[in-house]
């Protein structure tokens, strides 16, 4: 597991701005992730996904864990129901256009998100 410190975090929001992780990992496995969240030498931890959903305001004095986790999955399906679920580290606008690319959307299909 490599730990970074003092690591960018301007590619890691869509609003690009500028704030930086004391500690920083990347994780892309399950496994990886619960090894991270296991590190009893960061008691604050962070983590980050598409950095789509948030504002970051400042540094953040904690291990970010970027989760990195990749993956679309049907879970349910009938004539007038999906179900989807993706993992955190799939980016929100590709999510979408895959619904749109496989008709997941509109009056007779209901997407909704899980994970």
């Amino acid at each position: 597991m490599n730990i970074q410190q003092n690591i960018s975090l301007k590619s890691y929001n869509t609003f690009g701005i500028e704030s930086e992780a004391r500690y920083f990992v990347s994780v892309d496995t399950i496994e990886e992730l619960q090894e991270a969240l296991a590190l009893p030498k960061y008691l604050k931890k962070f983590l980050l996904g598409g950095g789509s959903n948030m504002l970051l305001t400042g540094p953040i004095d904690a291990l970010v864990i970027h989760v990195n986790l990749k993956g679309i999955a049907i879970e349910n399906q009938n004539q007038d129901f999906i179900e989807l679920s993706c993992m955190a580290g799939e980016n929100w606008h590709d999510f979408v256009l895959y619904c749109l690319e496989n008709n997941y959307g509109g009056s007779r299909k209901h997407v909704t998100h899980t994970r």
